[in-house]
């Protein structure tokens, strides 16, 4: 592996982003953490009293052998005395920072080589090149950036991203997979930088695949990119759906919110009865638009639109109303299902799960199903959790007792010292799942997403192509929208905390 720093200039107004920025993912091991020898007990007199304190003893690294220190120093160490590392120019991360992952000692990234051309449909061509040109465009926050302060407000998700894809560019290195990677500040504090970064950065201009960003007005920029000029773009973070259009180049890793909707529908149809179950919102116009995917996919199920429909409860938006509703009314069933797709107040979960609590009887049983964000709520006793049985769904879901997992979070810290959070198995898995895409399909694979369902350690990528049905006729041959991991993990709060359901 060859690292080649990119000594371009950096682009107008652009700030450099020195690899101190990383000390969270950087650290490296000193003497401090070597092994300690096994200390000796100490030898008791005949009587019972401890020996006389001896001199203190150290190892000679040298000899191997313990030496003696009459005048050792005996004050308590109450103080870590910390030292800066020094930074290194020509290892920094700026608008544009090259990577290239080829296996080779050239000096200098190489020219991508076009080795074959295949045809998806009539209007597009997958193209097979030597090593292929990526950017992972992460908020590293620069411009907010100071040596004497601490890392920005934000900055970590890209930190631990780019940790973990570095280390699955390492294993694409040695998969055979050629790569040139540039990664660069996606500007993401201010609209009108991000604009001009997408516009004037020869990095993305050139790159047959880009990863990134993390938030939705940058998404819609790059997304543009990726339909004027032919580019692929794998959004990781970002889930609103308007972002583009008729745009078969953007594809959407994490699940939108309508995916979210289908997937709690399609779990609760599986094991639950449809009159069991209500739908719960605020007369809020955001809140009772969600309550649309639950009973659109209903109707889906049953094949016709004019299927039953979910009973639903409104709850006035006041203080009054929400202190006051009665929910026995809900409680028409040995096991009733209570859908909240809400999550903005977090009083309001909390007092219609006090009140469902006190409201249920021994003899039935309440299973409720919220939204990602309760994992987040701080006010609301886990108790309720438990015994009103909540699901939640959820994009990702990391079993900490499958080997890969164990594997990789000991490599992470090894590597970084510091304990991968959710966006470093994300920024592996999705780095690695595309390098081995480009690979075998070229720089159109996403047409071929759908063909390959896979296993990763934070989730299951399910991809689905996006489409606009009409009443005319199918789906098929129907302009692509977008593509979207379909894929979301449903999860039980049980013995304390959240594991994948049944």
């Amino acid at each position: 592996m060859t690292l080649a720093p990119n000594l371009r200039l950096p682009l107008n107004g652009s700030r450099i982003l020195p690899l101190l920025l990383l000390a969270p993912l950087l650290l490296s091991a000193c003497n401090l953490f070597q092994p300690v020898p096994p200390k000796p007990n100490p030898d008791r007199t005949s009587n019972g009293e401890l020996d006389p304190i001896q001199p203190r003893r150290v190892l000679d690294p040298e000899t191997g052998t313990y030496v003696i220190i009459q005048n050792a120093p005996v004050e308590r160490m109450d103080t870590i005395r910390w030292r800066d590392i020094p930074v290194n120019p020509d290892r920094i991360i700026t608008s544009g920072t090259t990577e290239v992952f080829t296996g080779t000692q050239e000096p200098a990234a190489p020219q991508p080589t076009r080795l074959d051309s295949r045809p998806i449909n009539q209007e597009v061509n997958s193209e097979f090149f030597s090593v292929y040109n990526v950017v992972i465009a992460l908020p590293f926050l620069t411009d907010r950036f100071s040596p004497n302060s601490n890392l920005p407000n934000g900055s970590e998700w890209a930190l631990h991203f780019y940790g973990g894809s570095r280390l699955a560019l390492e294993d694409l290195q040695a998969q055979g997979i050629n790569l040139n990677v540039s990664v660069i500040d996606s500007r993401e504090t201010s609209e009108p930088a991000a604009a001009q970064m997408v516009r004037t950065n020869a990095d993305l201009q050139n790159a047959h695949l880009i990863i990134g960003p993390y938030r939705r007005e940058t998404a819609r920029y790059l997304a543009d990119l990726a339909r004027t000029k032919d580019k692929t773009v794998m959004s990781p973070a970002t889930t609103a759906n308007d972002v583009t259009s008729n745009n078969p180049n953007y594809v959407q890793v994490s699940p939108g919110l309508p995916t979210h909707c289908e997937a709690i529908t399609r779990h609760i149809l599986q094991r639950y009865r449809p009159e069991q179950v209500v739908l719960v919102a605020r007369d809020k116009p955001e809140e009772l638009e969600r309550l649309a995917y639950f009973q659109n996919e209903y109707a889906r199920r049953q094949g016709t639109s004019a299927a039953r429909r979910f009973r639903d409860f409104i709850v006035r938006d006041n203080a009054t109303d929400i202190n006051n509703m009665n929910v026995l009314p809900l409680l028409q069933h040995d096991t009733t299902v209570i859908v909240v797709p809400s999550w903005s107040s977090e009083t309001f979960i909390y007092s219609l799960m006090r009140k469902l609590d006190l409201a249920r009887k021994a003899s039935t049983q309440i299973v409720i199903y919220g939204m990602p964000q309760w994992m987040d709520f701080e006010m609301i006793d886990y108790d309720y959790y438990e015994r009103l049985n909540v699901h939640i769904s959820n994009s990702t879901h990391i079993n900490p007792l499958f080997n890969e997992t164990q594997f990789f979070r000991r490599r992470f810290y090894d590597r970084y010292g510091a304990v991968p959070r959710p966006e470093g198995y994300m920024g592996y898995d999705l780095t690695l799942f595309c390098g081995r895409m480009l690979k075998k399909y070229g720089t159109k694979f996403q047409y071929y997403l759908e063909n390959e369902p896979t296993q990763m350690l934070h989730t299951r990528f399910e991809f689905e192509r996006v489409v606009t049905p009409t009443t005319t006729s199918g789906t098929e041959n129907l302009p692509i929208q977008r593509f979207e991991n379909k894929y979301v993990n449903i999860l039980r709060f049980r013995d304390y905390q959240f594991r994948l359901a049944d």
